[in-house]
């Protein structure tokens, strides 16, 4: 905890609003530790109050989805919409179905979220939406009455010009196509306004892969002298953000050792073949064990193995679910050189803390940021030019929270850097 009282005063006032939201107390501490330097170089950002501002959600929303089974038993799952600061501009939503999503940890992720915004330099607030639901396990049908209720549902709290579409990559595409489907049949019921269709650069989860990969090689050269290829790679989260992670250090060089989750992984002693990891980037959510039948070399090895193997380099993507401490001591044993998530709240705080003990650590708001640097519009660029201006956005993203001397663990500079560019902006508008 900060020792600086005006936020020792912030936390303890939302910790009292809220006192069993564990997840979102845990993130708003570890905002309030990284900007005591700030509010002792300008007074105004206490005076004005900012810091408690940035601890509450602009509108909360909960909502019923209440949808059948193929059995026809009626299922309700709650809905969460929460629009958590404008300060930078319109918000954009992003989608999370999870089970065991509640309003703690929507609130947590919704907070990284508008960091993530801040850091990346966008014009763009920070809104979430979801629901505590697995849709990849339902049948067809069951997925369409779900996405039904639950677009139902979340229709009203929608900002004007809601674009669905910035959901891809955030839900398997059945689910993307399903919503979007949905809010433009609510729209043409409604007289409601048709969202515009936009074409992006990259899938969001090929961004976050390839731009978390490319901030690991600045930050490695830069914070440790260290490179990346050559090294061995150890890759936790088996979504498309993870494929799409281990895709791009295959190619830069580096030997991707292991890829999986608590659940089981895939490893190859002379590391997984570069077409295997972009066929599992391409094609998520199928089974591991039926990838590694395909794939001549590779082994599955079930359980928490992939936590014993040895690494030089760790990349902790969203996956099965938020990796803890316990986790985090047994990757530790075996020192590697940098630990790297790739998207926020992908591990607990005790989890974060654990890591940063590495010589490198980045949290994920670093990579988050890169994932909202994508560019949409009419005209996007080429695989080849998105990347390189991807790269170019990481390694600018680097010098911004790192100055030479500085420790390896860029938590605190990056949630600083992003508290800077959110209370500037508050104090401009006069918001």
């Amino acid at each position: 905890m900060t020792e600086h009282p005006y936020l020792r005063r912030a936390y303890a006032a939302a910790a009292g609003r809220d006192p069993g939201q564990t997840s979102f107390l845990q993130a708003l501490e570890a905002l309030h530790e990284s900007v005591g330097p700030a509010l002792e170089e300008q007074p105004l950002y206490a005076a004005r109050g900012l810091p408690e501002r940035l601890g509450e959600p602009e509108q909360t929303c909960l909502f019923p989805v209440v949808w059948t089974d193929d059995r026809g038993r009626t299922q309700v799952t709650r809905g969460i919409y929460l629009r958590f600061s404008t300060v930078l501009g319109p918000p954009r939503t992003d989608l999370v179905l999870r089970p065991g999503l509640d309003l703690d940890r929507a609130k947590a992720l919704a907070l990284d979220l508008t960091l993530c915004r801040a850091l990346a330099g966008l014009s763009h607030g920070a809104a979430l939406a979801g629901a505590d639901a697995a849709p990849e396990q339902m049948s067809d049908g069951e997925c369409l009455r779900f996405c039904r209720a639950f677009i139902e549902g979340l229709y009203p709290c929608l900002e004007p010009g809601f674009q669905p579409g910035q959901w891809e990559g955030q839900a398997p595409a059945r689910e993307t196509a399903l919503l979007a489907g949905q809010y433009e049949r609510l729209c043409a019921l409604t007289g409601g306004v048709l969202p515009r269709r936009e074409q992006y650069a990259m899938p969001r989860s090929k961004a976050a892969g390839h731009g978390l990969v490319f901030f690991a090689q600045a930050a490695l050269r830069q914070c440790a002298g260290e490179r990346l290829e050559g090294q061995t790679v150890l890759i936790s989260g088996c979504g498309a953000q993870g494929a799409w992670t281990g895709e791009m250090a295959a190619r830069t060089g580096a030997k991707v050792a292991a890829f999986g989750d608590e659940t089981g992984c895939l490893w190859a002693g002379d590391g997984l073949p570069l077409r295997l990891l972009r066929d599992m980037a391409e094609k998520p959510g199928l089974p591991l064990l039926l990838w590694a039948i395909r794939s001549p070399g590779v082994e599955y090895r079930p359980g928490p193995a992939l936590e014993d193997i040895p690494a030089d380099v760790v990349f902790l993507c969203p996956g099965h679910g938020r990796m803890g401490a316990g986790s985090a001591r047994r990757i530790m044993a075996h020192r590697p050189a940098g630990v790297f998530e790739g998207a926020p709240q992908t591990v607990t705080a005790l989890a974060g803390q654990v890591f940063s003990a590495a010589a490198v650590y980045a949290p994920g708001l670093l990579a988050g940021a890169g994932a909202e640097l994508v560019p949409a519009g009419q005209e996007t660029p080429g695989p080849w030019e998105a990347d390189r201006r991807l790269r170019a956005a990481m390694e600018a993203l680097l010098r911004a929270v790192w100055e030479p001397g500085q420790s390896g663990d860029l938590s605190r500079a990056a949630r600083a850097a992003a508290f800077r560019r959110l209370a500037g902006t508050m104090l401009t508008k006069g918001i």
